[in-house]
């Protein structure tokens, strides 16, 4: 698919991860010990609101990823995560 590439995009913190309509192919998380909770992420490119795209269960230390399968998930206004405390996330994102 000419123009449509798949980039990663990395963060250790809750934050931006994307802006604008794309699709969601797949992500990384690396979870160190200490705190435990839910890696959410939201189709908004500037806060943690609006409609959930994924919300991924981070529970104990170590390293998972998953490609997501078909065609993605489809997010029109960007992508926001809230990650726990020692936490780190790569989304694979096609735009």
């Amino acid at each position: 698919m000419a123009g449509n590439e798949v980039k990663s995009v990395h963060r250790h913190d809750s934050g931006t991860f994307a802006s604008g309509r794309g699709r969601l192919m797949g992500f990384l998380v690396n979870h160190d010990s200490g705190a435990s909770g839910d890696i959410v992420i939201y189709d908004n490119s500037s806060a943690a609101s609006g409609d959930e795209v994924l919300e991924i269960d981070e529970k104990t230390a170590g390293m998972f990823g998953m490609e997501i399968p078909g065609d993605g998930i489809l997010f029109y206004n960007g992508l926001y995560a809230t990650l726990p405390a020692n936490t780190s996330l790569t989304l694979f994102i096609q735009k």
